[in-house]
């Protein structure tokens, strides 16, 4: 038996997580929640008020154009985080891998403000398992901030009411319904979210789509249809178009559908 073939990525989604003890991070006492219902209520938890601006980090090779500062409250996902970490970031996880990584593993700098699971019941197997391992988490141990999971499986009122309030927000202010891509578009859609809550600036890095060559910003990748892929694409187009015409000052330096709204000229 190979020893090495049970860390490649398929293999390390299952052994890793079962092996892995938790990271000395982690304490074995769940959060509460009860008091954070609303998309208000995490603006406030997450001081968004106290900076200028929202940005969206995500892998492609267009985050080398970020220029970091303290002022900018970061979203990031997956590997995206280690451009940011040095700054203040909200961690949003939903990839299987990284998933696996962050519950046993992550541990949060000083500038890391929480994390936020969007793991939503489409009859997918894929997000059924990751719901019952952040599930299985949260309800037990917790980090130094809070995590939050945001879903419309069998969870807590809170959870669902964050969820509903997405979904609502998304079709209400944006004319869009919510769909399942990847860690990347759950990142921008957060975040386009709450910066509209918050009347704050959005920008936008490393959310190419696969424009740009197979390659993240730090290195040659293989990039696969959740990606890349065309279905993919134009849901994206969708959004973004639509997003473009909200009444916000916006400025996408990613290769797909590169914009920046007049307010900025």
């Amino acid at each position: 038996m190979n020893l090495f073939s049970l860390f490649r990525k398929r293999n390390y989604i299952y052994f890793y997580h079962i092996v892995k003890p938790y990271t000395s991070s982690v304490i074995k006492r769940k959060s509460e929640y009860d008091n954070y219902d609303s998309l208000t209520s995490i603006c406030d938890y997450f001081q968004i008020e106290q900076y200028k601006k929202i940005a969206v980090v995500a892998s492609g090779p267009s985050a080398t154009k970020l220029n970091l500062d303290d002022e900018t409250l970061y979203f990031c996902c997956n590997d995206s985080i280690n451009i940011v970490n040095s700054k203040p970031h909200i961690y949003i996880v939903h990839d299987k891998f990284y998933l696996v990584k962050y519950l046993k593993s992550f541990k949060g700098t000083e500038k890391w403000k929480g994390t936020i699971f969007w793991i939503f019941n489409n009859n997918s197997q894929t997000n059924y398992i990751s719901f019952k391992k952040v599930y299985n988490y949260i309800t037990n141990r917790s980090r130094l901030k809070r995590e939050f999971l945001i879903t419309n499986f069998n969870f807590c009122k809170s959870s669902e009411s964050l969820n509903a309030e997405l979904f609502s927000t998304l079709q209400k202010e944006f004319d869009f319904t919510y769909k399942s891509i990847n860690s990347g578009f759950n990142t921008l859609l957060i975040a386009s979210i709450l910066a509209f809550k918050a009347n704050k600036p959005l920008e936008v890095y490393g959310f190419d789509m696969g424009e740009g060559g197979d390659q993240y910003y730090n290195k040659s990748a293989f990039i696969g249809k959740s990606i890349k892929g065309e279905g993919n694409k134009k849901i994206v187009s969708e959004f973004l178009s639509n997003l473009y015409l909200k009444e916000m000052k916006i400025n996408n330096e990613s290769n797909f559908m590169t914009f920046k709204s007049k307010q900025l000229d």
